[in-house]
C-alpha cells in the first residue's frame, strides 16, 4: 500500500508523517506515533487487512493510505480527521474506504450532552456557531436525534462513523486500533471500550464476531449506508 498525503506525496519514513500530525500528538507511546510506526515500519497494513477481510467476509486489496485523511459529511466547516484514510477494493470489485482511528488510552472526546450544552451557552452569548445543528443532524443520521440515549455518546464516534461513510466507496469500514504501550492505562482503556460498546448499541448496530483480548466488529445503518465496526488491541510495542 503506498502511503501519501492529501497532495499525493509519498510519505516514505516516520519522519514524513510527523509533518501532518500536530506536534503536541507526537510523543513515543502515544497513539499518533505509535500507528505511525505500526504502519510504516511493522507492516501494519497487513495485519489491518486480513482483519477487514475476515469481517468483509473477502479478500481485499489497499491502494493507498492517506495519513490524516478529511472526510466531509456536512456543510458546518471542517471535516472528520481520521488517522489514516485507506482505499483498496474488495475482491468482488467493489471500491472499500477504512477510516481508522488510533488510540492508546486517549478518549474519544466529550459526550454529546456537553457539546451541545456548550454550543447553545456559545449562540446564547452571541458566538456564531453552527455546531448545534451539527450535532442535531449527526444525531438524527443515527437515530431519531437528540434523545437522553443519544446524550451519553461520545462524539468522536458520531463524527468519526459519519465521516466514513460519505467517503465515496461502496464499502465502508471504521476501524479502531488500540496500541497498549508502557504508558497504557488499563481503567481508561476499559473506559474507552465501554464508550465505543454503548456507541454501537444505541445506534442499532449488531455483534457479528468477538475475537481475543476484547476485539469485535459490528454493524449498522447510517441511512441507506451499511457500515462495519472494528475494534481491536495490537500486541505491537516500541516503547518498551
Amino acid at each position: 500500500m503506498r502511503i501519501e498525503d492529501s497532495r499525493g506525496n509519498a510519505v516514505n519514513g516516520l519522519e514524513d508523517w510527523e509533518t501532518l500530525v500536530r506536534p503536541k500528538r507526537w510523543k513515543q507511546g502515544r497513539s499518533a506515533y505509535s500507528f505511525a510506526d505500526f504502519i510504516i515500519n511493522q507492516n501494519g497494513s497487513h495485519a489491518i487487512g486480513k482483519r477487514v477481510a475476515s469481517v468483509l467476509g473477502e479478500p481485499v486489496v489497499f491502494k493507498k493510505g492517506i495519513p490524516e485523511h478529511e472526510v466531509r459529511f456536512d456543510g458546518y466547516g471542517k471535516g472528520r480527521c481520521h488517522d489514516l484514510g485507506i482505499f483498496g477494493e474488495t475482491d468482488s470489485g467493489m471500491s472499500l474506504f477504512i477510516g481508522v482511528e488510533a488510540k492508546v488510552d486517549e478518549s474519544f472526546g466529550g459526550f454529546v450532552s456537553d457539546k451541545w450544552a456548550r454550543a447553545n451557552k456559545k449562540r446564547n452569548n452571541g458566538t456564531n456557531t453552527r455546531l448545534p445543528e451539527r450535532i442535531q443532524e449527526l444525531c438524527a443520521r443515527f437515530g431519531p436525534g437528540i434523545t437522553e440515549e443519544s446524550r451519553r455518546i461520545r462524539y468522536q464516534l458520531l463524527y468519526g462513523a459519519a465521516g466514513t461513510v460519505d467517503e465515496v466507496a461502496d464499502r465502508f469500514v471504521f476501524y479502531v486500533v488500540v496500541f497498549r504501550t508502557k504508558v497504557y492505562n488499563a481503567k481508561k482503556g476499559k473506559r474507552n471500550q465501554e464508550d465505543y460498546r454503548r456507541f454501537v448499541k444505541r445506534t442499532g448496530g449488531e455483534r457479528i464476531w468477538t475475537g481475543d483480548d476484547g476485539a469485535h466488529a459490528d454493524v449498522l445503518a447510517v441511512g441507506d449506508k451499511k457500515l462495519h465496526g472494528i475494534y481491536e488491541y495490537f500486541g505491537y510495542d516500541r516503547s518498551r
